[in-house]
């Protein structure tokens, strides 16, 4: 009798331990059929990506470095938007921030969104010679791409700087000049203007 109390006690418990291990493979099973599916799916948007690359180098090579460069808007002047000026939060007090807004033009002088970077110089040109550049400034082509904006009358760079501790606040006149590199010609654009406080 007490034979028989064990061999069932013993086929429960390797009916239990069957149980976890076929639960176990049944799971890893999943997993790997879950991984096949991703991995099929991966493999399929990788071919297509393939073929739309394949695609597109055919066609580049068709069409010549030439025309598909007359094709491309470069800039071919810059212009320092009306609306750039010295701006100072409280009124009567020195100004506390210069803004310029930056226009890539065209040969069609219709403003265009060009990639480069821009240097800003902000001038004096009643003082003496070695006091007259008042600051510098470099905006970097990454961080220029995020300042563009649009307005009614057009689109632009919009550029901001401060202007604390370089204004005495005796200054009559002040000249800004722009300078823009174009990373797609390598020309040098320059403007230049006469600022009055705002």
């Amino acid at each position: 009798m007490k034979r028989w109390v064990l061999i069932v006690a013993l086929a429960g418990g390797l009916a239990g331990c069957g149980n976890e291990v076929q639960t176990s493979l049944w799971q890893q099973i999943k997993t790997l059929s879950e991984e096949k599916t991703d991995l099929t799916l991966e493999v399929e948007r990788l071919r297509r990506e393939n073929e739309t690359l394949a695609q597109q180098v055919s066609t580049l090579a068709m069409i010549d470095k030439d025309v598909r460069k007359a094709g491309l808007s470069a800039p071919e002047q810059v212009r320092i938007g009306r609306h750039s000026g010295l701006y100072n939060k409280i009124e009567g007090q020195t100004p506390d921030s210069l803004v310029v807004y930056v226009e890539p033009m065209d040969a069609a002088q219709d403003t265009i969104k060009a990639a480069g970077r821009v240097q800003v110089e902000l001038w004096n040109l009643a003082a003496v010679p070695e006091e007259a550049k008042l600051a510098v400034w470099q905006v970097e082509a990454d961080d220029l791409k995020t300042l563009w904006g649009r307005g009614l009358l057009g689109a632009y760079y919009r550029l901001t700087f401060p202007l604390e501790g370089i204004l005495k606040g005796d200054e009559k006149d002040l000249t800004l000049t722009v300078r823009f590199t174009d990373y797609l010609s390598g020309k040098i654009l320059t403007d230049q203007k006469v600022l009055m406080a705002q």
